[in-house]
């Protein structure tokens, strides 16, 4: 099977994986990110701060290339630690709610715009945010919001096209470059790589094994097998 993806975070470390691995599928691909994908001939440039006119920029363009949508996969974002404490969390609740929250209510605005009938939307949750968050209040909160989003995605009369399946990964730890020179000395083995995210997108896309609409789909990773659990 191929159709058309829309790829939020389609530069980042995660997310050029994932456009790569849609493109080698013969997908069409629109990455939506602050620059133009190198992997596809269409990219869009938005502000990234979750606004309105991000949103209504992107449903301009997808409508302009007359498409429609199959798949609409968001995982930009961001992540700061800082505790309660700290004179800077009201910057840092602002920047993860913009980075976070309202991104995936962006991704959600499109795919109410443009998506097609059981069709898939896949946001990026936390699984660190399951659990007390004292050191990342402001990430914490973020992903707290956006599990929530998914489960009021997935329920009645939300705006969604008929027949949608909404869900969220929740990474434990994924496997970049960053992550690695932050944790030098930490096992890579329990990590998850950026390819079996990517994989696993692709084969929900093709209706293989898609989660159950509303389910928190966790990265479990273990001497480098990965599954995903639902929560």
């Amino acid at each position: 099977m191929s159709g058309c993806v829309l790829i939020f975070g389609g530069t980042g470390q995660l997310g050029s994986v994932v456009v790569e691995k849609y493109v080698e599928a013969k997908w069409t691909v629109i990455s939506v990110d602050l620059r133009k994908s190198d992997k596809t001939p269409h990219g869009i440039e938005i502000k990234g701060d979750g606004s309105k006119e991000d949103a209504e920029l992107v449903v301009q363009k997808v409508k302009e290339l007359n498409v429609q949508l199959d798949v609409v996969v968001s995982v930009a974002g961001g992540f700061l630690m800082g505790n309660i404490k700290d004179s800077a969390i009201f910057a840092q609740v602002e920047r993860m709610f913009a980075f976070n929250v309202k991104s995936s209510v962006a991704a959600g605005h499109v795919a109410a715009q443009c998506l097609k009938e059981g069709g898939l939307l896949v946001l990026t949750g936390a699984h660190s945010a399951l659990s007390p968050t004292p050191g990342l209040i402001a990430y914490g909160i973020s992903k707290v919001a956006t599990h929530h989003l998914v489960h009021s995605l997935a329920a009645p009369d939300s705006g969604l096209p008929k027949g949608t399946t909404v869900t969220a990964m929740l990474p434990v730890m994924l496997d970049t470059v960053q992550n690695r020179t932050d944790m030098p000395n930490a096992n890579f083995d329990d990590w998850t790589p950026l390819e079996d995210v990517a994989q696993v997108l692709l084969r929900w896309s093709n209706g293989d094994q898609r989660p159950e609409s509303g389910s928190l789909m966790q990265l479990n990773t273990k001497n480098k097998q990965t599954e995903f659990v639902k929560l």
